[in-house]
């Protein structure tokens, strides 16, 4: 998955989480295996619910600080390259 593909979906990911709702990977509208993705490289918290024949059994709890770091580190190199003075 691209680096840009990452930030979108983490800063949609924050939206959802700061309103107070767990969504399960199905309600925060990603494939399965772009919310493992960002599991796997520990920028995100998925928890599984344990509960028997759900088709949604992971919930994701938090962007964890690699994950908010991503978001940050991306939106200073896209301000830095829109924002840089245009010589004249």
């Amino acid at each position: 998955m691209k680096d840009n593909d990452k930030r979108i979906m983490l800063i949609r990911l924050r939206d959802i989480l700061y309103s107070g709702v767990r969504p399960t990977v199905r309600e925060c509208g990603f494939s399965p295996g772009a919310v493992q993705e960002l599991a796997n490289e520990g920028l995100i918290l998925v928890r599984d619910k344990m509960v028997p024949n759900e088709p949604d059994r992971n919930v994701i709890e938090e962007i964890l600080p690699a994950g908010h770091a991503f978001i940050s580190e991306h939106h200073a190199l896209h301000d830095q390259y829109n924002f840089a003075p245009v010589p004249a």
